[in-house]
């Protein structure tokens, strides 16, 4: 059980084949989910962003930033707050090069392990995952700290980004 098909997402992250990719591992397929809450990750190589949303709603709140202290920590993180909201999607931001045909980079990479050792997990709590293009997700953030004068927590506003957009695709 998963989200977003494979053109949806393509219509998300025209130009790429990331999605193609980790669709053929069962990521990425059919479902027409439309309520429930939903969880986002910005995935860094230090602190990860989480925001939350209610699929009817429409609607992507900030919500906390986790230590990346390693995968049993952050995924302990993750599953506890799915049960403590009974949350039904997961989105992962996809950290894609401006120029789609430039080489993976080394975040890619790290979150390339971080989906496929998570996917199961989720699986078996019945919890769908999905994928979205996170480019200038950050910089987003920034700008919005910046605008209110803001400080620290722009990675769980990145991931409120990450989840509008997928609201907004849906």
């Amino acid at each position: 059980m998963a989200f977003a098909c494979v053109k949806s997402m393509q219509k998300v992250c025209p130009g790429t084949d990331y999605y193609a990719k980790f669709a053929s591992s069962g990521i990425i397929c059919g479902c027409n989910m439309t309520k429930g809450k939903v969880l986002a990750i910005d995935y860094g190589s230090r602190k990860i962003g989480v925001a939350t949303g209610d699929l009817e709603m429409k609607v992507a709140f900030p919500r906390m930033i986790i230590e990346n202290k390693g995968f049993e920590f952050v995924s302990g993180e993750v599953l506890r707050i799915c049960d403590e909201l009974q949350v039904k999607i997961v989105v992962i931001g996809l950290p894609l090069r401006v120029k789609a045909e430039e080489e993976e980079n080394f975040i890619m990479k790290l979150l390339k392990k971080f989906v496929n050792k998570i996917k199961p997990l989720l699986k078996q709590k019945g919890i769908d995952l999905a994928l979205l293009d996170e480019r200038f997700s950050t910089f987003e953030a920034q700008q919005v700290m910046e605008k209110y004068d803001l400080k620290g927590g722009d990675d769980m506003l990145a991931a409120q980004v990450i989840l509008q957009r997928f609201f907004d695709t849906v």
